[in-house]
């Protein structure tokens, strides 16, 4: 027993000085299925002034970050600054709940204290609003306790190539 929690320790020790090596790259965490388990969804947002609640079944990834699209709202874009992308870690439980609470990780570039406040707020009510997350039986036994790295990705300001 001693042997696991001094492993799950480390664990968390170098996927801590991990993310502070990303951080310091202005790179999101090395997620993945090696790498603490977790997993990143990619969403690309515009505006959503009527964010909704999921009411269809929840049954693959690709449904569940359309949800989680669904409910966010993202704060109004500043349009003398760049786009602002974010990533934050979520898990859930089998039922659909949330599992512990959401974590903003990083931002994509460097924010002011009034746009940090903005976007942890918006993540909250977004979280709050799909926290019972409709998944079907499998889904949710496939997503119970993992952790999803979500990296919200801001195509509302952005320059086309």
């Amino acid at each position: 027993m001693r042997a696991l929690r001094a492993l799950a320790i480390l664990g968390v020790c170098g996927i801590g000085g991990w993310a502070g090596a990303a951080l310091a790259q202005n790179r999101p965490p090395p997620m993945g299925p090696g790498v603490g388990h977790g997993m990143i969804l990619q969403i690309g947002f515009r505006d959503n002034p009527e964010p909704k609640k999921p009411t269809a079944p929840v049954n693959n990834l690709r449904e569940l970050s359309m949800a989680l699209a669904a409910c966010w709202s993202p704060p109004p874009v500043d349009t003398s600054r760049e786009p602002l992308d974010l990533n934050f870690t979520i898990s859930f439980k089998r039922s659909g709940e949330l599992f512990g609470k959401p974590r903003v990780v990083i931002f994509a570039r460097e924010v002011t204290d009034a746009e940090r406040d903005r976007y942890h707020l918006a993540v909250a009510e977004a979280v709050t609003l799909c926290s019972q997350m409709p998944f079907t039986d499998s889904m949710g036994g496939a997503v119970a306790g993992r952790t999803f790295q979500i990296r919200l990705i801001d195509t509302r300001n952005r320059k086309q190539a």
